[in-house]
């Protein structure tokens, strides 16, 4: 009977631009995505019925678990593979902190099921499954090459990155729960067009990070802070702690500041000691396997 586990990373957005309502209900955005090394672990061993064990539980039903749906979603399009799996998902990311913990599993059962059924993890075995990753959610199909990308669209569109960012990631997560479709509902975006130099400015930042502040926004953090000023709180104390660049992930809540060293992030993550943290580093897509 095969058995294998497999990473599922975490990411930050390295600024965040959302634009206009798509006819299909998402947002068209511009992120630069960052995967990091804190990750959640997925123990996939071949089982005559699909099952999946998450410790500890994300819903209250394991069926609503995206990993289960990944599952399901797989035997679906692909009838003639037979090998299906049961999946045991050590969560480590926190849920709802915009770092995309669910989707990160999401993806890796995916890659999971096709390992299984004798697929090797390859661009053409990626190709093969984005389709399926892009119906189960917007990050998705980062995560089935997770590493540092330009992602655009809803978040099908990914350019990747081959650039070494020498930065510490520091994560706090006070643990409020943001439900992403409402901070969307209340975002209130005009704007037509983006800006579309995230790429330039990342090139730009390597050389003077002094420019960091300016050319990387989240456009949640406006409407966010209000419902919690915590997490602008969180933002200030970073920057005062000596974060390079300090912003929250996606929608929120997680609030993450850049390091220039683990010692600095060391120092740092003291200032926060009534609240979960995680010193992080980028990492590229060979993290999948243990």
């Amino acid at each position: 009977m095969n058995s294998f586990s497999l990473r599922a990373c975490a990411k930050i957005n390295l600024g965040l631009e959302v634009l206009d309502r798509r006819p299909d209900g998402f947002h068209n955005i511009q992120s630069i995505f960052l995967a990091v090394d804190l990750h959640d672990t997925l123990e996939i061993s071949e089982s005559d019925a699909p099952e999946v064990i998450c410790i500890p539980p994300v819903t209250a039903n394991a069926t609503d678990n995206l990993v289960s749906k990944a599952i399901a979603l797989y035997t679906t399009m692909f009838p003639q593979e037979i090998r299906t799996a049961k999946i045991t998902v050590h969560k480590r990311i926190p849920t709802g902190g915009g770092l995309g913990g669910g989707s990160s599993d999401a993806a890796a059962a995916l890659l999971g099921m096709a390992l299984l059924n004798g697929h090797h993890i390859s661009d053409s075995t990626r190709a093969r499954l984005k389709p399926l990753a892009e119906q189960l959610g917007s990050d998705v199909p980062f995560f089935l090459r997770a590493g540092i990308a330009l992602v655009e669209g809803r978040g099908e569109s990914i350019t990747p990155l081959h650039i070494d960012l020498p930065w510490v990631v520091l994560l706090i997560c006070p643990g409020i729960k943001i439900d992403t479709s409402q901070a969307y509902s209340t975002l209130g975006i005009t704007r037509g067009e983006l800006k579309g130099e995230l790429v330039e400015s990342l090139t730009q930042v390597l050389d003077n990070k002094g420019y960091l502040r300016d050319l990387f926004i989240n456009n949640f953090e406006p409407t966010v802070f209000v419902q919690h000023p915590l997490l602008a709180t969180i933002k200030h104390d970073l920057y005062e702690q000596s974060a390079v660049y300090a912003s929250m992930s996606g929608s929120g809540s997680t609030v993450y500041g850049l390091f220039t060293n683990v010692d600095n992030a060391e120092k740092a993550r003291s200032a926060f000691s009534s609240m979960d943290t995680y010193i992080c580093h980028p990492v590229n897509a060979s993290f999948l396997r243990p």
